[in-house]
């Protein structure tokens, strides 16, 4: 998957070092606010949104060329303001290859052949999601993006399917759900406080960590055969809504009717249903640190990146600003180098687990770090032997502000 912007709210040339980002199986966006990390993503969440919905047929791609259809796609993030007279977009996924160079200027291709191609969940965790824990009715705020709208039902469906408490990653810390009041509770040393009364920390991350726990067992790489029962595969995925599921329904009972009891059926059933059924889950989460202590950022990060593990094919896309993620995602390319050590002793291998997991693990080809400025200017962060450098703006940050510190003793002590 690759994805190049150009002059584009606060993007302006881009990414220069080469034609294309690539969006690995764990991309990380750095820099300053408003220089545009949650742009790229959302561009790029649009982009795959607008290639699922080709692979699904919700539109053909003339009805896409239509005067200002593509644009208005970029409404469900709030960013539509943001094209120009010169703004350009490309990405190429694994099915469809778009181009924009201008409303006359949209080219779209389909990239692959097979009938059979399987989709993506793709879930946009936004900044606004601690509304979601203090307003009562946050879906009636209409200033909000309709991708919040879209995370709120998401939510809503994760604590549905909550069964008992949900472990935090927090020390001794628990989330749970009294579907019959429709109260959200946080537990800790026995006791318990609502949702909406908790600290913004908790407010701020159980509703990430709540939905992402929830869809992350949905598409597990040990998920069923879809041709073991049809039937179950359907009603079991909660990622579909009764519109998907009855279209699905009417689409099976079509070819059903046309070719009954023939054996070749399933071959066109599963290829049907793999345009329509999610099997992998992309997560795009906009600063996953927010109002979180940099031990709990720490621990969001490693739970995020072992739902990623959890199927081949799923991406974790994070924008942040935080110098303890970015540090962190260090020792998950570290840790996965010395997990492969065939002579690791039991103990060395028990200290490892106590700093990273092994599920959290990643190999330094699955990971590309970028990092936006205030000029409008995406560059690819430095690695040495596959690890992020030390040398980026946060950890820059970092030691001017010990730099700053020992001016200040030093004029003390004149």
């Amino acid at each position: 998957m690759k994805l190049s912007i150009k002059n584009f709210g606060p993007i302006t040339s881009g990414f220069v070092e080469e034609e294309f980002m690539e969006i690995a199986d764990f991309t990380m966006i750095i820099g300053p606010q408003g220089s545009g990390k949650s742009t790229i993503a959302k561009v790029l969440s649009t982009m795959m949104w607008i290639e699922k919905a080709l692979v699904r047929d919700d539109f053909t791609e003339k009805e896409l060329k239509l005067p200002g259809r593509f644009r208005a796609r970029f409404d469900y993030h709030n960013i539509k303001s943001y094209f120009s007279d010169d703004s350009t977009m490309e990405y190429i996924g694994s099915m469809y290859h778009i181009t924009y160079g201008g409303e006359s200027k949209l080219h779209v291709e389909r990239v692959t052949s097979s009938e059979r191609t399987s989709i993506p969940k793709i879930m946009y965790v936004p900044s606004e999601r601690n509304f979601i824990s203090v307003l009562p009715k946050p879906s009636l705020i209409s200033e909000l993006p309709e991708s919040f709208a879209s995370f709120l039902d998401e939510y809503d469906q994760a604590r549905k399917d909550l069964k008992g408490d949900l472990e935090l990653p927090i020390d001794d810390v628990f989330f749970s759900y009294d579907r019959l009041n429709d109260i959200s509770w946080v537990k800790r040393h026995n006791n318990r406080t609502r949702l909406s009364q908790a600290a913004s920390g908790f407010q701020s991350l159980i509703p990430l960590f709540l939905v992402s726990t929830n869809l992350a067992k949905q598409f597990t790489s040990k998920k069923e055969s879809l041709e073991k029962d049809i039937t179950a595969s359907i009603v079991a995925n909660g990622g579909l809504s009764n519109e998907d599921l009855t279209r699905i329904r009417n689409e099976i009972q079509e070819l059903l009717a046309k070719k009954p009891n023939d054996t070749r059926l399933i071959n066109m059933v599963n290829s049907l249903l793999a345009s329509r059924i999610p099997s992998y889950f992309i997560n795009i989460v906009e600063e996953p640190e927010q109002n979180l202590f940099p031990d709990t950022q720490i621990r969001m990060l490693f739970s995020l990146l072992s739902y990623r593990n959890l199927n081949e094919k799923n991406k974790l896309i994070v924008t942040t600003h935080s110098p303890y993620l970015l540090n962190a995602v260090s020792l998950a390319v570290a840790s996965k180098n010395v997990y492969g050590k065939q002579n690791l002793s039991l103990n060395s291998r028990r200290e490892l687990e106590s700093i990273v997991p092994k599920e959290a693990a990643i190999a330094s080809e699955q990971l590309r770090i970028y990092k936006t400025d205030d000029k409008g200017k995406i560059s690819l962060l430095e690695n040495i032997d596959g690890i992020p450098s030390d040398e980026n703006y946060l950890n820059d940050i970092l030691g001017n502000f010990n730099d700053d510190f020992g001016r200040i003793l030093e004029m003390g002590d004149e």
